[in-house]
């Protein structure tokens, strides 16, 4: 899938993607600058999963704001992204792992998920999020050490 900044993948049913460049991206860190955020809709939940912020004129902010996120996730403890933002903006109740990387630990504080956890709406953190999207559709990009993590 190519993607462009801002723009919005209708992937399946109740599951939509938004990319936004990264602010923190440089050349040569082994990943791509343009991210994708992930929204999931289930059981009468709506998920925003790992989410960076859409730009202030994105077709994302509308289509949020037409069905607010209910629950803001942090899959992996070096995507703390908006998570704030989404809380503070939607009123989301905020799961996360209770671990997280120095210098980048949320406000919010966390309904903590690990794997096998189940969170609102039936998702599961090992069937959601990078993992699942790599397993279910395959990657082009490689895996990072720890040094290369954003």
């Amino acid at each position: 899938m190519v993607a462009e900044a801002g723009e919005i993948h209708d992937v399946a049913p109740g599951l939509w993607l938004w990319a936004v460049a990264h602010p923190d991206w440089q050349p040569g860190q082994g990943w791509g600058q343009l991210v994708h955020s992930t929204c999931v809709e289930t059981r009468g939940q709506v998920l925003v999963l790992d989410a960076l912020a859409p730009a202030v004129d994105s077709d994302a902010w509308g289509r949020l704001d037409r069905r607010p996120p209910t629950v803001a996730v942090v899959l992996k403890p070096d995507h703390v992204r908006d998570i704030d933002l989404f809380v503070e903006r939607y009123g989301a109740r905020a799961y996360g792992p209770w671990l997280f990387w120095r210098g980048n630990v949320p406000r919010t504080e966390l309904e903590a998920i690990e794997p096998g956890s189940e969170l609102p709406g039936g998702s599961s953190p090992s069937t959601t999020g990078a993992g699942a999207w790599r397993r279910r559709f395959g990657s082009r990009t490689r895996r990072r050490s720890s040094s290369q993590m954003p």
